[in-house]
């Protein structure tokens, strides 16, 4: 079975820059090109890959932007 990666790829800059950091209560994902950030409660049972999904799906539905960057419309700051 592979091994799920450790860099992500980004829905915003499309470059492989996320990175998922699992700490003691929360789970922060961000992307090192272009700043988009994300801060999530830590769940039982999560995998990084799983925390890099809610983070995209946070992306696509307009929760989730670049500051700074306009958002299908309207701007949403993290």
């Amino acid at each position: 079975m592979r091994k799920p990666p450790k860099v992500f790829r980004c829905p915003s800059c499309d470059m492989i820059s996320v990175t998922v950091s699992i700490e003691d209560d929360e789970v922060v994902i961000s992307c090192s090109n272009c700043g988009l950030t994300s801060r999530l409660e830590k769940m039982k049972n999560y995998e990084s890959v799983h925390y890099y999904n809610v983070f995209v799906d946070k992306y696509y539905s307009g929760e989730l932007g670049v500051k700074g960057e306009g958002v299908e419309g309207g701007e949403v700051s993290q």
